[in-house]
């Protein structure tokens, strides 16, 4: 199998076999420009930039332009549902799958989805981006490769547990997902204030001295562990979709990855509904969630005489699960797709490291970011105190805007709007 390419090297040469059972090399294409868009079926921003970027490029009839789709997902996507895609889009241009052993997703280190690779004529890559491009940016660096002006770039050698690393990592930053953190720092910030709050006020009742000021390393120390909380949502919901696709496939059963894509509206309906709920100042409470898991604490741990006021994670956590499930359509095809490599190579050590460290990776940058929020927070503490119904209300449109993007992106994708 061909590895990754190195510095100043050629673009691997792969060989695939198309939706007509036809097998072909990268190396057909030597003297042509050649668009890789490695995608997958569950991916709605795929879907988007298929829908408005590919296919107006294609229509073009560029002279010498040739266009390759990539679906690096075969545990969750088959021949027979990509080529009934293709063809209920109009999408005219050459579409194939990638191997079991995920040859492709390997050897150009597809680490997000979706992912658009222009090869030159002489067999170099010239770009690469992991973002819903325009038409017109795109057209810019396909004419840049087409009249020989563009440059080569480096695609990075990645073995498999470093890519499963930077697949976890950019699973944060996911189109899916990103436009949800600004919602995750004020619904934070505004937990914080309400603690805060809460917490004067019964030192005021009490007759108690007011709260002292902590330092900057033990707000960096509670903020770790209170992301470790959002950190361990996020990755509950790619653990629990990796065991049960690696389950079914282990027994031959097959899930479809279009059903993932659904978690999409299901998320972004909840975050319109919290949205309201906090621009309206209506409590939402997580109690009866969390309380099943408060009551097998008390029976493990009791606790000892009167509790003081603390912050509950139960609220960071689901935030977590809706983060990891708003990524999932991003991410989670390059998530399977890595664990079916690691799989494939008959050690269950190298499928066990790999899943570990993508759920390691999707942990860390949460509660690393938390623990920076609550330096910041308590530098800013009065701050928030003095604005607490303002934070507050923006809280509650970011959840919108956040909810409304989710719906919209699900929509986009699936052709409705």
């Amino acid at each position: 199998m061909s590895g990754p390419a190195s510095a100043a090297s050629k673009a691997p040469n792969l060989s695939l076999v198309d939706l007509d059972g036809k097998a072909f090399n990268l190396t057909d294409y030597r003297g042509e420009v050649l668009l890789l868009d490695f995608m997958s079926l569950d991916c709605s921003p795929c879907r988007v930039l298929s829908n408005d970027t590919v296919k107006p490029l294609h229509e073009r009839n560029i002279k010498d332009l040739r266009i390759l789709s990539i679906d690096i997902n075969p545990i969750l996507d088959t021949p027979s549902a990509l080529r009934d895609y293709a063809q209920t889009h109009n999408y005219s241009w050459r579409f194939a799958l990638d191997g079991q052993d995920g040859k492709a997703t390997q050897a150009f280190g597809v680490y997000q989805i979706p992912m658009l690779v222009i090869v030159d004529r002489e067999g170099y890559a010239t770009f690469q981006t992991t973002e819903v491009i325009s038409y017109d940016k795109l057209r810019v660096e396909v004419d840049k490769a087409l009249s020989g002006e563009a440059t080569p770039i480096d695609l990075a050698k990645i073995g498999l547990v470093g890519l499963a690393f930077i697949a976890g990592l950019a699973c944060f930053f996911s189109p899916c997902a990103f436009p949800l953190l600004p919602g995750y720092i004020t619904f934070y910030f505004q937990q914080r204030a309400s603690l805060s709050k809460r917490k004067e006020e019964e030192a005021a009742a009490t007759g108690a001295a007011a709260p002292a000021k902590v330092s900057a390393g033990r707000s960096a120390l509670t903020g770790l562990k209170l992301g470790s909380f959002s950190g361990g949502g996020v990755m509950m919901v790619y653990l629990v979709i990796g065991v049960i696709v690696i389950g079914l496939v282990s027994v031959g059963m097959r899930i479809s990855g279009v059903a993932i894509s659904y978690m999409k509206p299901i998320v972004g309906a909840i975050l319109v509904l919290m949205g309201v709920l906090t621009v309206l100042d209506v409590p939402i409470n997580t109690g009866y969630i969390t309380a099943p898991f408060s009551r097998l604490k008390e029976r493990i741990r009791p606790s000892k005489g009167v509790q003081q006021v603390s912050f509950s994670p139960s609220g960071l956590f689901l935030y977590g699960v809706a983060y990891g499930s708003a990524s999932a359509s991003c991410s989670v095809p390059v998530f399977i797709a890595l664990v079916g490599v690691s799989v494939s190579t008959g050690n269950p050590m190298d499928a066990l490291v790999t899943f570990l460290v993508f759920l390691f990776s999707l942990w860390l940058l949460m509660a690393f970011m938390t623990a920076l929020l609550s330096v910041s927070e308590e530098k800013v503490r009065r701050g928030l105190m003095r604005h607490y119904i303002a934070i507050k209300k923006i809280t509650g449109v970011v959840f919108l805007v956040a909810g409304a993007y989710l719906l919209w992106l699900f929509l986009a994708g699936e052709g409705i709007i």
